[in-house]
């Protein structure tokens, strides 16, 4: 029988887990590898690969073991049941083409945000013109480092920004990431001043995001729609606001086709 921990969880079941983490940032490894980094004996670390190679959850080539394939299936199964997914894509889709500028849709889950869907800027495509950073469908955050995680947050009440303070912590990413909490509120009570969240270079040094969040008919947050750049293209008036009126405009306007949806259809208890 696998033993608890004392949260009441599985052991066995948390390193599985630990295990594919593990797998995946090393960019695949073998049994010695995988042992090494968790810091558990080789015969335990074989056990979990082999039983998730044998479930389809990571894959073997060359004695080196890669995250699978099948995650895949759950992970586009997990996107597209979130409340009026299409109507979502499409909103980020004309956002994108509007703005000329990268654009992504972000939810929170379990006090942090994670990447929805996405458009790339047109010029992405091109080497020389690259930013340097690209979203990727699934990326998880700290929310106090992105506009999203901002714009979201800044909806809760204080005790529940603590709550997820106390629970992820405030990591700096760049030079400029708020760590204090307390500087985290005031930043709050701008982004509601301004009705959009702002991450300057919080996350990535030379990037630039604004977000506003999207809120269901009953009143909730479905989450929050993006527009990303280089700091040297999003300043000025493009920042300040033609920028901002692009993203309210398209945030308001899916809303309202939220508002005319199936009610079905929005509910994130779906």
């Amino acid at each position: 029988m696998s033993r608890g921990t004392a949260d009441g969880g599985i052991k066995a079941t948390e390193t599985s887990i630990d295990v594919v983490e593990a797998v995946k940032a090393l960019g695949g490894a073998r049994t010695t590898e995988v042992a090494d980094e968790l810091g558990v004996a080789k015969s335990t670390a074989h056990k979990h690969l082999k039983t998730l190679e044998r479930r389809g959850y990571l894959t073997r080539s060359a004695g080196e073991y890669h995250v699978g394939l099948r995650f895949l299936n759950l992970g586009e199964f997990a996107r597209t049941r979130w409340p009026c997914y299409s109507l979502v894509q499409e909103a980020v889709t004309d956002l994108g083409e509007r703005t000329e500028e990268d654009v992504d849709f972000c939810v929170e889950e379990n006090g942090r945000v994670y990447t929805l869907c996405e458009a790339y800027h047109k010029w992405e495509k091109y080497h020389e013109a690259q930013s340097g950073y690209r979203v990727n469908i699934g990326d998880c955050y700290y929310m106090h480092t992105v506009a999203s995680g901002k714009a979201i947050l800044a909806t809760y009440p204080e005790a529940a920004v603590r709550e997820v303070v106390d629970r992820w912590g405030l990591p700096a990413l760049t030079e400029r990431t708020i760590t204090d909490v307390e500087a985290l509120l005031a930043d709050l009570d701008r982004t509601r001043e301004r009705g959009y969240g702002l991450s300057d270079e919080e996350y990535v040094e030379g990037l630039r995001t604004i977000s506003r969040t999207v809120s269901l008919p009953d009143g909730g947050v479905l989450g929050a729609l993006s527009v990303s750049g280089p700091a040297y293209r999003m300043a000025g008036a493009v920042l300040e606001q033609e920028i901002p009126d692009a993203l309210v405009a398209a945030a308001e306007s899916l809303e309202e086709h939220l508002a005319a949806a199936d009610p079905a259809t929005v509910s994130r208890d779906g």
